[in-house]
């Protein structure tokens, strides 16, 4: 019996897994300039504006967007030589609803080996080609309204963009391959602790700790700690 319930807890986690995660909150209203609007479709799409707007690379500066636009230039020449960057990539993945292509983490869990090396191949091919699919360009977005924050400000929304589990994992597979050789290489300033393994605001605290420390102790303002060898131990 013990057995049977078990199993069907298991299986309800499962299914529940792949039915993803759902806002309990309903937008019902946001005000405009000059009304309140109650429609399903121009709620939408005022939400869908505001985000555009938000995440708009106009707010990039001068500099930084002439940097990037040469940076993107450049040809990143390499391929996955292997299923082992796959299957890590794909055990990394969190189960989270679907995308409009209904592929779930699950199924490429348990995929066959033989399907796993054709997956491969195809995510070479749309890497060397450059044909990226037309169905990862679109995502469902969920507006996930920010805690404590007024919900009638369209502004106090975060967007959950439900894309496609393939691509993601394919996202996963090529940012591994970069942070490894931005790590290799030395390319990314010590003092970065963000988007980092083993890093986190914690150590950020402590070289600004050791900063302090260091200022008053020795009373010399153009002494300088090395941020590598200021790092919090890791104990």
């Amino acid at each position: 019996m013990a057995k049977l319930c078990l199993f069907y807890k298991q299986s309800y986690i499962s299914l529940k897994s792949l039915s993803g995660k759902r806002s309990t909150a309903e937008v019902k209203q946001l005000p405009t300039d000059d009304k309140e609007i109650t429609s399903v479709t121009d709620i939408a799409d005022t939400l869908a504006e505001t985000f555009t707007e938000i995440s708009s690379t106009f707010h990039y500066s001068e500099t930084f967007q002439l940097h990037k636009a040469r940076a993107e230039r450049q040809t990143l020449k390499f391929k996955f030589n292997n299923t082992d960057e796959l299957l890590d990539s794909v055990s990394k993945s969190s189960d989270t609803a679907v995308d409009p292509d209904d592929i779930h983490y699950q199924m490429l869990k348990h995929l066959p080996s033989e399907v796993l090396h054709s997956l491969l191949n195809t995510l070479n091919n749309i890497w060397l080609t450059g044909n990226f699919p037309a169905s990862w360009r679109q995502s469902y977005i969920v507006p996930i309204p920010k805690p404590d924050k007024d919900t009638m400000n369209p502004t106090n929304y975060r967007p959950i963009a439900l894309s496609s589990c393939v691509c993601k994992v394919m996202e996963r597979m090529i940012n591994n391959r970069l942070v490894c050789y931005l790590e290799r290489n030395k390319l990314i300033t010590p003092t970065q602790s963000g988007f980092r393994k083993g890093r986190s605001t914690t150590d950020q605290l402590y070289y600004v700790y050791k900063l302090l420390l260091e200022r008053v102790l020795f009373k010399n303002n153009s002494r300088h700690i090395d941020a590598t060898t200021a790092r919090r131990p890791h104990c």
